[in-house]
């Protein structure tokens, strides 16, 4: 799953370099200048190897995108391979700025999902053969959130996604240790995200229904789009927040403030621009 435009995270990204390039006192022009051509180029190359990170995603519909996979046998979870399997994938979405991932994006056959509770989290929490009781349960009647869901593997989709507020979820670290954990929030939409990649689905499957399913674009130009469209919960929800159904209200998930509040600015500062 990804959370923000790549112009947005250059911008972030630059304001932590700017921050840690502020720790060094300059004493010249030259140096100044010096600086301002090393940031440049980190950017540029954080961008190339977003760029090449890119071509090695699998997007739908992929063969491996398309099929359920293979749960990882317990005797390969200590190898030297599926460890540098594990350590590839976290490079990867590393690279890609995704707060989740899983193995099929990345051509790989395996039950293995990378997940963050917000953006801002460095290491990934890794479930391997991940389990949830009652998974695509259709006819749950347990709390559910709303959200407009996009995914790497999917272009510029984006599709208005119910799941569960909360789950219970059993597994194996990437030390093959069993454990089992209550997820809620951006974590459990998370991970039931990338367990429908592991099933061969995607947020295709899981919308209500075609009308469900916009651009990025139209994401932007949601003042335009007619009344309660393509449902009133779905029409009041903004990129980057829940829809409580039990509250029946928005939510913006906990840790996802800062982020929310800049694709506020950002939304209300585009419009400014079209006036």
């Amino acid at each position: 799953m990804r959370r923000c435009l790549p112009w947005r995270r250059l911008v972030c990204g630059g304001t932590c370099l700017l921050r840690d390039n502020g720790n060094a006192t300059s004493s010249s022009a030259s140096s100044s200048s010096s600086g301002s051509g090393s940031f440049k180029q980190t950017v540029a190359e954080k961008l190339e190897a977003e760029s090449q990170a890119l071509g090695r995603v699998a997007c739908y519909p992929h063969r491996c995108m398309t099929r359920p996979v293979l749960p990882v046998p317990a005797t390969q979870m200590l190898t030297p391979l599926f460890t540098s399997k594990v350590m590839e994938l976290n490079q990867l979405a590393t690279d890609l700025h995704c707060v989740s991932f899983s193995a099929p994006k990345a051509h790989w056959d395996a039950a293995v999902v990378l997940i963050k509770g917000n953006p801002d989290e460095v290491q990934y929490e890794v479930w391997v053969n991940p389990s949830v009781p009652g998974y695509d349960d259709r006819h749950s009647v347990a709390p559910m959130y709303g959200m407009w869901e996009n995914c790497i593997s999917c272009g510029a989709a984006t599709a208005w996604v119910i799941r569960p507020q909360r789950i219970t979820c059993t597994g194996f670290d990437e030390h093959g240790r069993a454990k089992t954990q209550v997820l809620d929030g951006m974590r459990a939409r998370c991970l039931m995200h990338e367990m429908d990649h592991l099933m061969g689905k995607t947020i295709l499957h899981q919308t209500t229904g075609p009308e469900f399913v916009v651009s990025t674009v139209a994401m932007s130009q949601r003042q335009l789009w007619p009344a309660n469209f393509p449902s009133a919960e779905a029409y009041i929800t903004a990129p980057g927040q829940f829809f409580d159904y039990v509250q029946n209200t928005t939510v913006i998930p906990p840790g996802l403030e800062w982020w929310y509040a800049q694709s506020m600015r950002d939304e209300f500062g585009n419009e400014r621009i079209g006036q």
